[in-house]
C-alpha cells in the first residue's frame, strides 16, 4: 500500500511506532503488482480471515493477546517467514510469519524486539482465546496455508 506524490512514494515502515510511514523516492524502488491477498484479524471475534480478490477464502478461529499484552491493531504486512517444521514442539507451531508490527507493551520478547507474528501452535486448545503475548496464533494447518502467501501480504488487525 502506498500513495504517490510526484516522484515520491508514501509507504508503511516496519518500525516502531506501529503504522509509521515515510516517503521514499520512486526511482529507488521497483513497485510490483498489487497483491491479490489480504488477511483480516478481528480481535473481538478472535477470527482470522483470508481474502483473495475481495472474496473470503476461509475464516478460522485465532488466539490473540491477553489484556496485559494485547495484540496491536493497525495495518501490517508479512516481513519474515520462518519455517519451523524441523523443530517440532515449539510454541510457534510449524511456521511463523513475522509482521511489520510490534507489541505496544513489550519492547523485547524471546530475544527479539517485540515484533508480532502470525504463527502456528503446539497447544491447539488455546485457539480462540486471549493467551498470547500479542501474536496471532492459528492451528498449524492454517499457518501452512498462510505460509504460501508472498512477502508484503497485508494483515489488517481490528
Amino acid at each position: 500500500m502506498f500513495d504517490q506524490y510526484q516522484d515520491w512514494l508514501h509507504v508503511y515502515l516496519p518500525v516502531r511506532p506501529n503504522d509509521a510511514t515515510g516517503w521514499i523516492k520512486a526511482s529507488d524502488v521497483t513497485v510490483g503488482q498489487p497483491l491479490d491477498y489480504q488477511i483480516k484479524v478481528s480481535l473481538a471475534d478472535k477470527k482470522l480471515t483470508l481474502i483473495k480478490d475481495g472474496v473470503v477464502q476461509f475464516e478460522e478461529p485465532a488466539a490473540i493477546g491477553t489484556d496485559e499484552n494485547p495484540t496491536p491493531t493497525g495495518t501490517f504486512y508479512y516481513t519474515d517467514p520462518l519455517d519451523l517444521a524441523t523443530q517440532p514442539g515449539t510454541a510457534y507451531g510449524v511456521f511463523a510469519i513475522g509482521l511489520s508490527g510490534h507489541s505496544n507493551t513489550l519492547s523485547e520478547f524471546a530475544g527479539g524486539d517485540g515484533q508480532i507474528a502470525v504463527h502456528g501452535t503446539n497447544d491447539p486448545g488455546t485457539i480462540g482465546t486471549p493467551v498470547s503475548h500479542g501474536c496471532v496464533r492459528v492451528n498449524n494447518d492454517v499457518i501452512m496455508k498462510l505460509s504460501t502467501l508472498p512477502l508484503g501480504t497485508p494483515v489488517v488487525i481490528t
